[in-house]
């Protein structure tokens, strides 16, 4: 896969998968708010109706007990017209006129306000108001000698005018009303059942506290869970409204849960929504992520066979060279020759033949195959004997190893020629990556049971994301050209697979430019 391509690739795809995460974001946040706001937009109707149904029923219940006394009494002991509208209207087809006429007839009774309204403090009497309606038809009519007559029909009617009656009593009862408090005149009972059949009647089901203010101070008119404290949306509307539309008390209601009430109506949907979103980014991220470990293991294995190559290349070259030397026949080889070519041609071989069982002897360990043949060693001694690989390496380049063994425990349970290739690891990667003379220094002591041997060397070091790699397999640290450092990434991963195959562990403490240590931790016997 091309790098710009897979770059390209990843940029979509990041892209595509932030689109929609905002989408559905977005998408539950509008729903919030549009539930919300339909809540809002219910419940206001609600209070509004609820504060209104109370007026009314307040003032109906002021003219059922004012009507019921006027129709006890029979004749009224006084009655006048108030006040007298008419007016005159014209049919062209027909030729006649019409005149109507409405009055308001006032009619006094004999019964004194303060005895049967307690509201009232006026002392006069009660007066009723009917309306009188007559209509007159005129029609123009000229007899034989030609003089101008009238035709006249008289309609009369007489009728309680209901609306009149409210215009007239309510200002009156809302002035009255207004001076008494307001627990005198709504009950807290009869606020929280209308209240709550409403909200039934709208599927809003969730807890409400209310009270009533006047003039901004609570009244006695309250829920029984009503704090001034309370958390939640408040919502609130005026009631008893004077004759100028004003009010000094005010309906308040609280909905200390609205919050769950809005989210649970939403909460199937946006919880089957994220889910779902959930899983895709899951999804997604899992692929991402294997198409970014293919892709590095593409490049390891890339690297790796490289790498083996190029192992090979020499010694096959060396062979090569000796085997041509041998078979000329122009030229005459002494047997002390021939057998330094044999030899040489047999290091060679071995030495591929060590590359080769290195990477099946991973491969098997991988398997999860047991290649150790375990038993009691002295870890000093199977140091020593790795030292010996590589002393004179070390030697040939001005190098120095230092040794100090304090451990005083050092039999562990252990297979000898594995353990050896471990140190041996470690000993040529400390040679491989120092730029100067190689300085090694090896020391070991006893921790709980444990043989703590610590490989130090003064390297190149390694940065973190390097010190966090080394152990796995093929990995190399790399710089400029690939074959800088022989090798085929697979020693510290057969290490660190040998160590843990004997119940021990391996660490490494390194620092770029400042060398590296490895601390290898072995049950001792």
């Amino acid at each position: 896969m091309k790098k710009n391509f897979f770059i390209s690739l990843l940029i979509f795809f990041i892209l595509s998968l932030s689109g929609i995460i905002i989408i559905q974001v977005y998408w539950i946040s509008s729903s919030i708010e549009n539930k919300e706001q339909e809540f809002s937009m219910a419940v206001g109707q609600i209070i509004n109706s609820v504060a209104k149904e109370i007026e009314e029923r307040e003032f109906k219940e002021y003219i059922d007990t004012f009507q019921n006394l006027i129709d006890s009494v029979g004749e009224p002991r006084t009655s006048q017209f108030k006040e007298v509208f008419m007016f005159l209207g014209n049919d062209e087809i027909t030729n006649l006129s019409s005149l109507h006429t409405f009055g308001i007839l006032e009619e006094e009774y004999n019964i004194s306000r303060s005895e049967d309204f307690p509201l009232e403090k006026n002392k006069s009497n009660i007066k009723d108001y009917k309306g009188v309606k007559t209509t007159t038809i005129l029609k123009d009519i000229f007899d034989k000698e030609n003089r101008l007559s009238y035709s006249v029909e008289r309609l009369k009617n007489i009728d309680r005018i209901n609306a009149i009656d409210k215009a007239k009593y309510k200002t009156i009862f809302m002035e009255i009303a207004n001076t008494f408090p307001v627990h005198k005149r709504i009950d807290a009972l009869e606020l929280d059942f209308l209240l709550n059949r409403k909200l039934k009647d709208r599927d809003i089901m969730t807890p409400i506290e209310f009270v009533v203010h006047s003039e901004g101070i609570p009244t006695k008119v309250r829920s029984n869970n009503y704090n001034e404290k309370l958390k939640g949306k408040i919502y609130s509307t005026p009631i008893f409204l004077d004759d100028k539309g004003f009010s000094r008390l005010e309906l308040i209601v609280s909905f200390p849960k609205k919050n769950n009430y809005v989210y649970s109506s939403i909460f199937g949907v946006a919880g089957l929504s994220f889910i779902l979103t959930l899983v895709v980014v899951i999804l997604s991220s899992s692929s991402l992520y294997l198409i970014l470990k293919q892709k590095k293991i593409s490049e390891i294995k890339s690297d790796f066979i490289n790498n083996m190559s190029h192992e090979f290349k020499t010694p096959i070259s060396t062979i090569n060279l000796a085997v041509d030397s041998i078979s000329s026949s122009n030229v005459n080889l002494s047997n002390k020759k021939i057998s330094k070519y044999l030899a040489v041609i047999r290091e060679e071989n071995k030495r591929m033949h060590d590359q080769i069982e290195n990477v099946l002897k991973i491969s098997q360990l991988d398997r999860g195959t047991n290649l150790s043949e375990n038993k009691t060693h002295d870890i000093h001694l199977i140091i020593k004997n790795s030292l010996n690989h590589v002393s004179l390496i070390v030697a040939n380049k001005s190098g120095k190893i230092n040794k100090q063994f304090n451990a005083k425990n050092s039999f562990c349970y252990v297979d000898e020629h594995h353990l050896t290739n471990v140190f041996i690891n470690i000993f040529d990667n400390a040679i491989k990556y120092s730029v100067k003379p190689p300085r090694i220094n090896i020391s070991t002591e006893n921790i709980n049971k444990k043989i703590i041997i610590k490989i130090k060397d003064e390297g190149i070091g390694m940065s973190k994301k390097t010190k966090d790699l080394i152990f796995k397999k093929f990995y190399r640290a790399q710089s400029g050209n690939i074959h800088d450092v022989k090798g085929h990434g697979l020693g510290l991963s057969y290490v660190k697979n040998i160590v843990e195959s004997v119940g021990g562990k391996i660490n490494v403490k390194s620092q770029l430019n400042y060398g590296s240590v490895f601390i290898i931790e072995l049950p001792t016997n």
